[in-house]
This record gives structure tokens, C-alpha cells and sequence, in this order.
């Protein structure tokens, strides 16, 4: 007999053990499931109290994907709302510019007339795959409808705009502009809109000239922006050079009548128009300069009054500009004609027609 035999469990005491255990799980099964319920109620209870479910409304921007070159559209929204349900952890850290709506604008028909329902896709960059997936929104399946426009095509000239005071003695010469003109394309709607391209060119510095690559840009008839237009090129390179501006002189503007009206009429006023010009020329020249004049004007058949075009009498080395800095060659003359009263007639000497001709160094007779 073993010393150890008391200690080790026989056959019997096996099957009492079993015989008390089984009674044990039939009579206390009750309270064991209320304790498992419990356990399973309280770690919920402590989950939620960590880590609790919200919900977070989103104002979100529509972005539309994949559209097909050339094609206008017009949304019916461009912006959508959403309620994400989801993890306090999650959804605390999420800020509005972190979701993405998308509209994959190549699912969409390009002859359709009607407009089209979009399905949008909602993304989260900065959350993970799995983060997403504990994650809902409501509506569900958020759409947007879409209206496709056919385009339309048409070729615009470009003007240059630029500044019009150079520096201090010079002066911008004639604008290059290349290409010339630049290909629209875009809903007819707003093509039909615009009435001119220009391009806003400035000089790269102070003193320079202008010669660079600048924007195109579609203007309607109040010279308002026109946006949404596809541009082909959308930029085109203006060269303005910048040129030694001449010395330069102001000097009045007269009229050189060569024949006075005949009797009874006389010449009351007469106003030119610009009534000044500016000389440019060699210093040496222009100081002998006092005034333009025109070509001769024959008043003789006047009996009312007349406004005339008439060429400026310029020298060959002097050139004229008016007040826009733009060349100028001719004028306009008004005559203010006045018929002599019979009181008038006895005062006023028949003018003789072999007199020297009327002339106006500063516009009135």
C-alpha cells in the first residue's frame, strides 16, 4: 500500500464529483445566466460610457470628377448635408473639409436632354478603411441631378490693356499680341454673352517693357466677367515696347480762313476742336513753333452755321498728337455764321474779297 493512495481520488469520489457538479448547473442555472447577462450589460455600459455613439450633421461641397472636355454643366446643388452616425472617437476628430462628396461626371449621358441623377460618393481620406466602415450616413444614397450643355464654338481677336501713363519720358509703342485670336468653347448661353477677350498686361518692373505671358479673359458688353468658358489658348503673350518719348510742345490750334462768308454774312465765333495738340520734335525746331493751323477753309457760300473735318497744315518733321497721345492729322471747325441786321449794315464795311485771309491763333475770330 502506497502512502499516497489516501490522497489520490478512486472511482468513486470521481463520480460523486461529477454526480454534484451536474446537480449544481441544474439547480443554479438561473442565477449563473443573470450573472452572465450582468457582465455583458455592464461591459456595454462601460464600452458606451468610453466610447459613445453620435451623430454630427455635415454641410459638405459637391466636387465634380471625370468630366468630359469641352462640356458644360450646371448642377442642381452645390452643396449637400449629411448625418454621420458613428463613434464619439471617429466622428470628433472629423472636420467638414475632410469629406469628400464626388460626382463621376463620366457615368453621366452626353445627348441626354433632360437632367440626370448622379449618385455621389462619399470619402474620408483622413479616416481609415476600417474607421469608415463603423461609420453611416443619412440620406443613405445621396444624389445630385446634373444638366448637360452641348458645346458651342467661336473665335474671338484679343485686345491688349495696359497701362497708359509710361514712365517719364517714354512712351509705349504699338502692342503684339500672338496669337491673335484665341478658340471658345462652351455652353451657347454664355458664348453668345461674350463681346470681347483682353488681357491685362503689366510691365515685369519699373521702367520696363511689357513682354509676357498673360490671361485671357471673356467679357460680355458691360464688361463684365463671362466664366465657365474653355479657352484654347487661355493665355497669350503681349509685347508692348517701350520707346524714348521726343521732346515735346503744347501749341494751340487755328483755323485759316481763306475766304470770309459773303455780305451779309460774317463769322461771329470759331471753335476748333481739339483746340490744342502737342508737338513732338527737335528742341531746336519746336521753339519756333507757336500754333497749327489747318488747311485753308473757303467760307464764301456760309449762311448758317457749319461744322468741317479739315486737315492740320503739319510739317514734315514735326509730329502731332492730341490729348489721348494718339497721331492726329484733321480737325473739326464750327463757324458760328451771323447774318447783319440793317441797323448793323451802316456800321459794317463790305468786306473786300481781296482782304488777306481770316486767321484764329487760339480758335475764335
Amino acid at each position: 500500500m502506497s502512502f499516497l493512495e489516501p490522497y489520490i481520488p478512486n472511482k468513486e469520489r470521481l463520480s460523486q464529483r461529477k454526480s454534484d457538479l451536474t446537480m449544481s448547473l441544474r439547480t443554479d442555472w438561473v442565477f449563473k445566466l443573470i450573472s452572465l447577462l450582468t457582465a455583458i450589460i455592464l461591459y456595454a455600459y462601460v464600452q458606451t460610457e468610453r466610447n459613445p455613439t453620435i451623430q454630427r450633421s455635415f454641410n459638405i461641397s459637391v466636387t465634380p470628377t471625370n468630366l468630359p472636355e469641352g462640356i458644360d454643366y450646371e448642377m442642381d446643388t452645390q452643396a449637400i448635408s449629411l448625418t454621420f452616425t458613428g463613434q464619439k472617437s471617429v466622428l470628433e476628430g472629423v472636420k467638414e473639409t475632410d469629406i469628400k462628396a464626388l460626382a463621376d461626371m463620366h457615368r453621366l449621358s452626353l445627348d441626354a436632354k433632360s437632367a440626370q441623377s448622379i449618385l455621389l460618393q462619399i470619402q474620408i481620406p483622413s479616416l481609415s478603411a476600417q474607421a469608415m466602415k463603423g461609420l453611416s450616413f443619412d440620406p443613405p444614397t445621396p444624389y445630385i441631378k446634373v444638366q448637360i450643355f452641348q458645346p458651342t464654338v467661336k473665335t474671338l481677336a484679343v485686345t491688349a490693356l495696359y497701362p497708359q501713363k509710361p514712365p517719364v519720358g517714354f512712351r509705349y509703342g504699338t502692342p503684339e499680341v500672338q496669337p491673335t485670336k484665341v478658340r471658345l468653347i462652351g455652353r451657347a448661353e454664355k458664348i453668345n454673352r461674350i463681346t470681347r477677350l483682353v488681357v491685362n498686361a503689366q510691365p515685369s518692373g519699373t521702367g520696363a517693357k511689357i513682354d509676357g505671358e498673360f490671361t485671357v479673359q471673356a467679357r460680355d458688353n458691360e464688361d463684365r466677367p463671362v466664366e465657365g468658358i474653355q479657352m484654347e489658348p487661355n493665355a497669350v503673350r503681349v509685347v508692348v515696347p517701350l520707346q524714348e518719348e521726343p521732346p515735346s510742345k503744347i501749341v494751340l490750334v487755328s483755323a485759316d480762313v481763306s475766304e470770309p462768308p459773303t455780305y451779309p454774312y460774317t463769322i461771329a465765333d470759331i471753335r476748333v476742336e481739339p483746340s490744342q495738340l502737342k508737338l513732338l520734335g527737335r528742341p531746336e525746331r519746336l521753339i519756333n513753333i507757336a500754333t497749327i493751323s489747318t488747311e485753308p477753309i473757303s467760307a464764301k457760300t456760309f449762311t448758317q452755321n457749319q461744322t468741317v473735318n479739315i486737315r492740320l497744315n503739319t510739317p514734315p518733321d514735326i509730329g502731332l498728337r492730341d490729348d489721348q497721345d494718339q497721331t492726329i492729322t484733321t480737325v473739326k471747325v464750327t463757324f458760328i455764321v451771323k447774318k447783319l441786321a440793317s441797323s448793323e449794315d451802316k456800321s459794317v464795311t463790305k468786306p473786300n474779297p481781296e482782304e488777306s485771309p481770316i486767321r484764329t491763333p487760339n480758335g475764335n475770330h
